[in-house]
């Protein structure tokens, strides 16, 4: 895939919270790749191919990883656990001075690690590329970075030296909210300068809640617009995630770790992509038709290989393995009279086949086809057992959100795709007894681990009744 980037991120929505915020696990780690990001890919078009090639097949095995580590997808990392990628030397030339002079790095991925945060902070370490905790900011290839991070407890069991609502207000008052009023206001006045010369539908962004960061994009975003001749985003929704694509709701996509010639690129190649966005519901019926009458369910995520063109080409290829299996006979036997009542989602490259905890039956791309069947005719039951278990679960979910709202009266609630009903019933259940006063403008996330990102939403894991602080 050409415009590959690591997925790294969760997407939210403002707005009333009755309901919960959708938001994914992997996204939160953007900000901290993205010094990374910007040591491997400069912004500039004189990087060797060669060397581009293989910085972005080392993203694609540590994208499969960290990805593994959410439960979203099986590991391509090499048995030793180690990635090569070319970084430019320090003291470079300008970029009318030839190609990039670049050093091999190898940078060696502990498996037994199992958390990506603690992998990417591995991965960081071993570049040199980690800011000393002790900053307020530091600059990282030229990108003021926040230093801002309370990592919950100082020590051990959060809530025997810290209780929770102590530490939610002390985090609470670390997030200065007049910086951010002002940050606030600045992304407010580029979305409307961008819509009104450019005649943009809308702008989000998709890769968390860090504003700052968001204004970087929409700078980035009017210097490349100046330099367009078309304007190919006009009465567009342009959104700032963690890939480059059309999605398949026709929306541009723009990642946001990249750098601007990416960005250019891609909007050059535009109308390719939007051809294929128009197969995908013939190819999606094709599919159904084969697995008789199956619902294909699209997985609303933001990973990389999401984009409308890498999504058609995984249906053709479980459309093509499922068909030629089904050639024979005996194969046809196997099945059931109709596989209506089920749901199927075709996923990326992974492992083997899954079901999801939501009873969704997930088709990786390179699965071949009599392996796809048989797991299909296989868990048939465990399919509809989650299905009824996660409608009775979420319904619960539900009736305590409203409740923590309600006696908390947060501003905001969320959670990360990776906590699911059963476990943000957990959540909720030990917020409501845990003693917590109201705490009106209080924006509460729930995902593994204890954080505040820049932007004041405080993070707390899903187990915060018995989690440790790692780190």
């Amino acid at each position: 895939m050409r415009f590959f980037n690591v997925k790294m991120a969760y997407s939210w929505v403002a707005g009333g919270s009755s309901c919960p915020v959708r938001r994914l696990l992997s996204t939160d780690l953007v900000a901290a790749l993205r010094p990374f990001y910007l040591a491997i890919q400069p912004n500039r078009q004189t990087q060797r191919p060669a060397e581009k090639r293989i910085n972005e097949e080392s993203l694609r095995l540590l994208s499969s990883h960290l990805e593994s580590l959410t439960g979203h997808s099986g590991s391509c990392l090499p048995p030793d656990g180690q990635l090569e990628f070319y970084m430019p030397t320090a003291g470079e030339g300008g970029p009318l001075e030839g190609p990039v002079m670049s050093r091999l790095v190898r940078v060696q991925v502990d498996r037994n690690l199992l958390d990506p945060r603690a992998v990417i902070r591995g991965i960081l370490k071993s570049c040199n590329l980690l800011q000393p905790e002790s900053n307020k900011e530091s600059k990282i290839g030229g990108l003021q970075t926040p230093g801002r991070d309370l990592r919950g407890p100082p020590k051990g069991d959060p809530l025997k030296e810290l209780s929770l609502d102590a530490w939610m207000r002390q985090a609470l008052a670390r997030t200065e909210p007049d910086d951010l009023a002002t940050v606030r206001s600045s992304v407010n006045d580029l979305e409307r300068d961008l819509i009104k010369r450019r005649g943009i539908r809308s702008i989000r962004y998709d890769c968390g809640c860090n504003l700052q960061c968001y204004r970087n994009c929409l700078w980035d975003l009017q210097d490349v617009m100046d330099t367009q001749k078309e304007n190919p985003l006009r009465d567009r929704v342009v959104v700032f995630a963690p890939y480059t694509g059309i999605s398949l709701e026709g929306d541009v996509m723009l990642f946001s770790g990249d750098a601007c010639d990416g960005w250019r690129e891609f909007l050059a190649e535009m109308p390719v992509h939007e051809e294929q966005l128009k197969l995908v519901p013939l190819y999606e019926r094709a599919l159904s038709a084969v697995l008789l009458g199956i619902q294909i369910a699209r997985r609303q995520s933001m990973d990389p290989g999401s984009d409308a063109r890498a999504y058609a080409e995984r249906l053709k290829r479980v459309i093509r393995a499922v068909s030629e299996h089904l050639k024979l006979a005996e194969s046809v036997d196997d099945l059931p009279k109709t596989l209506q009542h089920h749901r199927l989602a075709v996923v990326p490259e992974s492992e083997s086949p899954k079901v999801s905890h939501t009873g969704l039956f997930l088709a990786p791309s390179s699965c071949p086809g009599p392996d796809l069947v048989d797991f299909i005719c296989r868990n048939l039951e465990v399919a509809s057992m989650r299905v009824r278990r996660y409608h009775h679960d979420s319904q619960v979910e539900q009736l305590l959100w409203r409740q923590c709202l309600d006696e908390l009266q947060l501003q905001r609630l969320s959670k990360d795709d990776s906590v699911t009903p059963d476990k943000m019933i957990i959540t909720l259940q030990n917020l409501l007894q845990s003693g917590i006063r109201s705490s009106p403008g209080l924006s509460l996330h729930v995902t593994n681990y204890w954080s505040v990102p820049t932007d004041g939403i405080i993070c707390i894991p899903w187990d915060f009744h018995k989690s440790k602080l790692e780190f």
